[in-house]
């Protein structure tokens, strides 16, 4: 509930704890939607009511509530453009496959315009009704029959079966894929000559050491001057780039003298021969 409010810099009350979280105040918001699915209530357009919903409805101590998804948008593009690429982005990838999604646009002028988006993790029936994450699997003997454990005094279970595969790692890699395809489909379709990647530096066969993602509370003490753990080891890794860089660089100039070296000692060679 409190991460709702956040992103959606608005104040929602939660109903299972009494507590108030109020997120008005903050200015960077420049667009807020909940997408729905078609069989998911009209109500759950009321972003505290759909959160204090699934609150309501997960009752572990160590339930997961929400997914959450933060895509950093590209700082070329203006708003109209941002909105249109997660509108797709979201409908197609989460709403389809049954997902409710709020969506929060945040944008402080800094350059780093970017969206959240919450997902719920528990799929809604034909009427609108949260389904059951998991259900049992029983074991079977041989004839197909469940098999009695007398000791439990129950039938034994296997290992419980999802009722979906959002949660499978190859659809993290998936959305990661479909968003740097979103951004770099807009780059070229507004003369852009650029591209991102959703491969990290291994993956692409790069040597190099990346960086560490600082977080909106440690760049905001770093830009106060404050010093962090995070900060210093980005420090260490960018000066360990540059005199790698360095290095490339020393190593290509020697090359190429050796080459011209070679060329010029090949020149002098022609023309002796042709005297």
């Amino acid at each position: 509930m409190q991460m709702a409010a956040y992103c959606s810099r608005s104040k929602m009350l939660d109903e299972c704890t009494g507590k108030t979280y109020n997120y008005a105040k903050r200015s960077d918001l420049v667009h807020h939607e909940v997408m729905l699915p078609d069989h998911a209530p009209d109500e759950f357009f009321n972003s505290e009511i759909l959160w204090n919903s699934v609150e309501k409805v997960e009752r572990k101590r160590n339930a997961r509530l929400a997914r959450a998804i933060i895509v950093a948008l590209p700082k070329e593009l203006d708003i109209k453009v941002h909105i249109d690429m997660v509108q797709r982005y979201v409908q197609e990838y989460f709403v389809q496959c049954g997902m409710c999604a709020d969506v929060s646009i945040h944008d402080k002028g800094d350059g780093n315009p970017h969206a959240h988006i919450l997902l719920t993790t528990r799929p809604l029936d034909c009427s609108g009704k949260w389904m059951a994450k998991q259900h049992r699997n029983y074991l079977l003997d041989e004839n197909g029959e469940r098999i009695f454990d007398p000791i439990k005094g129950q039938y034994k279970l296997g290992r419980s079966i999802k009722t979906y595969d959002w949660d499978d790692f190859g659809r993290v890699e998936e959305w990661r894929a479909a968003w740097a395809k979103a951004c770099n489909t807009q780059f070229r379709q507004h003369g852009i000559d650029k591209e991102v990647t959703c491969l990290s530096y291994a993956k692409q066969g790069i040597d190099r050491e990346p960086t560490k993602h600082l977080g909106a509370k440690v760049k905001a003490m770093e830009s106060r001057g404050i010093q962090t753990n995070r900060g210093n080891d980005n420090r260490e890794i960018i000066a360990e780039r540059q005199r790698q860089d360095r290095q490339r660089f020393r190593q290509r100039m020697n090359q190429n003298r050796t080459r011209n070296m070679a060329k010029d000692l090949e020149q002098e060679l022609d023309i002796d021969r042709s005297r």
